[in-house]
């Protein structure tokens, strides 16, 4: 496997990792828990406060998935799909958002994100091999 360096800025010191993250909905944490399976480095960055992405985000009245919620479910982890019963075909935010904090918990991923966190730039540097990620996070 070919792994591209990557290095993230204003984070504090500059930190070197097999992959950056950006996000943290069912997407990144789905690839947060690959890349750790896979024995390589990474860091998760989020804006919100916590995993979720847009079921996070968009906590309005009425909002629900237009999809089954066993859609929703992780397949990869029996234990999960086991553990988790969904209370109906079509779920609402809450929910769909406890789910999301469930799974985080459950496969140990917050220690992987930066939350709180926007990237402002990514520069690849071609000489080097080498992605430079920076983030509004000051040093």
């Amino acid at each position: 496997m070919n792994v591209i360096s990557t290095q993230v800025e204003n984070e504090g010191p500059v930190r070197r990792v097999d992959a950056v993250v950006v996000g943290a909905g069912f997407g990144g944490m789905y690839m947060v828990y690959r890349l750790r399976e896979m024995g390589l480095s990474m860091l998760g960055i989020e804006t919100g406060g916590d995993v979720g992405g847009v079921w996070y985000w968009n906590r309005y009245p009425g909002a629900r998935c237009d999809l089954m919620s066993v859609d929703y479910s992780y397949g990869f982890s029996p234990e999960i799909e086991q553990e988790w019963i969904w209370s109906e075909q079509f779920a609402a935010q809450p929910e769909i958002l406890a789910y999301a904090n469930f799974v985080a918990d459950k496969l140990d991923l917050r220690k992987h994100f930066q939350f709180e966190t926007r990237v402002i730039a990514a520069r690849w540097n071609a000489g080097r091999n080498l992605w430079s990620v920076t983030t509004d996070r000051a040093k």
